[in-house]
C-alpha cells in the first residue's frame, strides 16, 4: 500500500512536469503582452537598420505589441549579437541581421564575442542581391570579357570590399580563384567609399547592392555586369545571374533574418516564424522589401539551420584558401 505522503509527493510530482510541459504553450498564447527589443548590429541609417525597422512595423502591427529598435553597432556584428545571447530567452530581445553574423564571421574570426549555440535562428525576411560592377568605361561588357581582362593584364588592378572578411572581399578571392586572375584586394570602411573608387577609376571592380548604384548606373558611371541570386532583379532585368553568366561559384549574396537568445521556447519562436511568414505575403511590405533592392524570402528556423551549416563550411574553405582572417 502506497502511503498517503508518498502518493501526494507523486501526484505533486506529475502536476509540476504537466504545467512544465503546459507552460511553453500557454506563455506562447499569451506572447507577446510587452514590447519587444530588436537589436540591429549596425549603426542607424544603414542597410540592415532600414529593412529592420521596415520590418519591425510590421511585425508590431501583427503581434499587436511595440517592436523597439535599438542599435548597437561594431566588432563586426559582434556587439550587438552578444547582448541578445546575454539576454533571458522569453522572446522580448531578438536580434536582426544580416548573415554576415551567422556566416562570414565564423569563417574569418579567431575570436568572436559570441557562440552560435547562444543564440537560434526565427526565420528570414529577405535576400539582397550583389552585383560585380565596374567602372562604365571599362572595356569589357560581360563576365567572359572581364576575365579576360584581368588575365591579360596580372597585376594591373585592384578590386574594393566593404572591409575585410566582407561579402565583397569573399567574392573578390573567388573571382580570383575561379578566373586564374590576380586582382589586388583593397579594404574600404563600408560600400561608399569603395563604389567611389569604382567611379573614379581607382579600382576595377566591386560587389556592391543594387540599390544602392542606380543612380550610378543610369548616369552611365557604372555598369553591372552580372548579380547574385537565383533569378534576375526587377531592379535590372537587363542584367544576368552570375550562374547564368558562367559563374556560379560568385553566386553570394546576403541574406537577412531574426535570432533569438538559445533557450527561447519553441512555441515563441514558432510564433514569431509564422508572424514574419505572414507579413511576407502583405503586398505592401513585400512590395517596400523590393524597393530596398531586395527579395522577400521565408525560411523555417531549421532550413536556416541547414543552410548556415552549408555556407559556413563553403566561407570556411574560401577564407583559408585565401588566408582571410580577423583577429
Amino acid at each position: 500500500m502506497i502511503k498517503i505522503h508518498t502518493l501526494h509527493k507523486a501526484l505533486s510530482g506529475l502536476a509540476l512536469a504537466t504545467f512544465a510541459l503546459a507552460a511553453p504553450s500557454a506563455y506562447a498564447q499569451n506572447y507577446p503582452s510587452q514590447p519587444i527589443k530588436m537589436i540591429v548590429p549596425y549603426a542607424p541609417g544603414g542597410a540592415t537598420d532600414i529593412i529592420g525597422r521596415l520590418v519591425g512595423k510590421a511585425l508590431s502591427e501583427k503581434l499587436g505589441q511595440p517592436v523597439v529598435v535599438e542599435n548597437r553597432a561594431g566588432g563586426n556584428t559582434g556587439i550587438g549579437a552578444a547582448t541578445v545571447a546575454r539576454s533571458a530567452p522569453d522572446g522580448y530581445t531578438v536580434l536582426f541581421t544580416n548573415d554576415a553574423t551567422f556566416v562570414l564571421n565564423p569563417a574569418v574570426a579567431k575570436n568572436m564575442p559570441y557562440k552560435l549555440e547562444d543564440l537560434t535562428p526565427v526565420g528570414t525576411v529577405c535576400y539582397l542581391n550583389l552585383g560585380m560592377a565596374v567602372n562604365a568605361d571599362t572595356p569589357v561588357n560581360n563576365m567572359k570579357e572581364l576575365q579576360a581582362y584581368t588575365n591579360n593584364n596580372p597585376k594591373k588592378f585592384a578590386y574594393g570590399s566593404f572591409g575585410v572578411g566582407s561579402h565583397p572581399h569573399f567574392m573578390g578571392e573567388i573571382y580570383n580563384t575561379v578566373t586564374g586572375s590576380d586582382v589586388t584586394h583593397v579594404p574600404y570602411k563600408g560600400s561608399s567609399p569603395a563604389v567611389v573608387d569604382v567611379v573614379g577609376n581607382q579600382v576595377l571592380f566591386t560587389f556592391p547592392a543594387l540599390a544602392t548604384i542606380q543612380g550610378h548606373v543610369k548616369d552611365k558611371r557604372i555598369k553591372v555586369l552580372a548579380i547574385s541570386g537565383e533569378e534576375r532583379s526587377s531592379m535590372m532585368p537587363d542584367v544576368p545571374t552570375f550562374t547564368e553568366a558562367g559563374y556560379p561559384d560568385l553566386n553570394i549574396g546576403s541574406w537577412y533574418g531574426f535570432f533569438a537568445p538559445a533557450g527561447t521556447p519553441k512555441p515563441i519562436v514558432d510564433k514569431l516564424n509564422t508572424a514574419l511568414a505572414e507579413i511576407l505575403d502583405n503586398p505592401e511590405v513585400s512590395k517596400s522589401l523590393i524597393a530596398q533592392g531586395t527579395i522577400p524570402l521565408k525560411m523555417t528556423p531549421a532550413e536556416m539551420e541547414t543552410r548556415m551549416t552549408e555556407e559556413i563550411k563553403r566561407m570556411k574553405a574560401v577564407a583559408q584558401s585565401a588566408d582571410i582572417s580577423i583577429e
